[in-house]
């Protein structure tokens, strides 16, 4: 019975805690942190993929670095501040019966232990960027090359180690980095296309207590137990785009992100789960091992339009379709040869539309801002609070200033108001063991955003 409740318990922990692998940022519904440009965070992103105003064009579609006027280096960050509740609408835990001299003990689901509603798990963050586009000499600015740097995943969350649903999470570190070589070529006078190579770095670190079967039997022995798991990975993926002015002062622009396998590889670990000296039971379930866990970054087609309407203003927008349905599943294989772990996500996938304007204040002076509605990927019956997630409706504003001939600094603001959605998975532990535990969460959700970001810009 020993090894069937240390490697179910590191399989069903394992599986727990590597559905946070996939969840991601806060702060765009799934997983994807979007604020990669401070200009493009001014107007929502709308009409990103055919806006090609500077070198973050590098990431929204490369084709857009044969409209920069000379090259230019972009350097960034937003400063992400995030504030979420959940709070306990009747989650329970199902502890197992255990026959004693009195009969059957069987305690029956009860509430969770702890503070029935979470603190705010999000520190404020910085998400910093960086791009370099170059004109490739003699070639009249036909042929472009560029590199961006950026962090298109990530979460950082800390719930305090007493709240009720710490069997789900009590820390999250996730980060992606993307690293991108791009080329452009500026076909004729009206299509220009590019493209570019995403080697994209990822590392977890996932945190949360694991129950202790026997602490409603015997109160001495209810303490929870510390499961950790973190990896890392590097994986390689592509993104294509272009873009056609079918006339002066119209851009529509199409751009393709292609989806990243990542394998994450490290180790997992559990302990502090302490068994009393009763017949038929272990000493203790701890447990360190090694694993992998998969986890499948979705790709993306964006779809953009730029309208000049008067020499002063602009109006762009944008559609965008995230292939979130790649995220069905988080599957561990384990180090010890047994069958893999699945634990299903079912996202689903996901269409979201942007609208924004620019004007054109004077030749020093931009203002413009934008709307954008990102509907959840999610679904009920798979929601965890790694990812207490909703759809998102996006205020922005934000301005550029050109402070000497070649410099500009770029200001934005946005305000991210999500819908509240029930938190409502389901988390087991000791399957097929006779201390199977079952915790079931039913929880409500108040969340927010708030973004500030600032850049420079130096043409030369």
């Amino acid at each position: 019975m020993k090894q069937g409740i240390s490697r179910l318990a590191l399989g069903v922990a394992a599986v727990s805690a590597a559905a946070g692998l996939g969840a991601g940022a806060a702060h765009a519904a799934g997983f994807f942190i979007q604020e990669q440009s401070v200009t493009g965070l001014g107007r929502a992103f709308a009409g990103g993929a055919a806006a090609a105003d500077d070198a973050s064009t590098i990431f929204f579609n490369p084709a857009g670095m044969t409209f920069l006027k000379q090259g230019e280096a972009q350097f960034g960050g937003s400063l992400l501040i995030p504030d979420s509740r959940l709070t306990d609408d009747g989650s329970t835990i199902d502890y197992p019966a255990f026959r004693t001299r009195a009969g059957i003990f069987n305690p029956g689901p009860g509430a969770i232990s702890g503070e029935s509603k979470s603190n705010n798990p999000y520190d404020p963050t910085l998400v910093p960027h960086g791009y370099v586009a170059l004109p490739v000499p003699n070639t009249e600015n036909r042929l472009w090359v560029g590199f961006g740097l950026g962090a298109p995943f990530g979460l950082e969350s800390q719930y305090n180690s007493n709240w009720f649903g710490r069997y789900d999470a009590t820390k999250t570190e996730l980060q992606v980095y993307n690293f991108s070589p791009t080329v452009a070529y500026r076909v004729n006078d009206w299509l220009s296309i590019g493209g570019g190579i995403d080697i994209s770095y990822a590392w977890a670190k996932l945190e949360s207590k694991v129950p202790n079967p026997v602490g409603a039997l015997l109160p001495a022995f209810s303490d929870d137990g510390d499961l950790s798991i973190k990896g890392d990975s590097w994986a390689i993926g592509y993104n294509i785009g272009a873009i056609v002015q079918p006339v002066e002062g119209t851009r529509v622009g199409v751009h393709f992100r292609s989806g990243v396998d990542h394998m994450l590889d490290g180790r997992a670990s559990l302990k502090d789960i302490d068994f009393p000296p009763l017949p038929g039971l272990p000493a203790t379930a701890d447990f360190a091992t090694g694993g992998r866990a998969k986890l499948n970054l979705p790709p993306i087609l964006s779809f953009g339009v730029r309208q000049e309407i008067t020499p002063q203003i602009a109006l762009l927008g944008g559609v965008t379709w995230y292939g979130w349905s790649s995220f069905k599943e988080i599957r561990v294989k384990r180090s010890d040869g047994a069958d893999d772990l699945v634990n299903e996500q079912r996202y689903h996938d996901t269409v979201g539309v942007s609208i924004g304007g620019e004007y054109y204040w004077n030749d020093d002076l931009t203002l413009r801002a934008g709307f954008q509605y990102d509907p959840t990927p999610t679904k009920a019956g798979y929601r965890s609070s790694r990812t207490p997630d909703g759809d998102r409706y996006w205020l922005s504003f934000g301005a550029s200033y050109d402070v000497m001939q070649n410099m500009s600094v770029d200001f934005a603001y946005t305000h991210v108001f999500i819908d509240g959605r029930k938190m409502d998975a389901e988390r087991d532990f000791y399957v097929g063991t006779p201390l199977e535990t079952k915790v079931s969460y039913d929880a409500s959700n108040s969340s927010g955003v708030d973004i500030l970001a600032l850049g420079l810009r130096y043409r030369f």
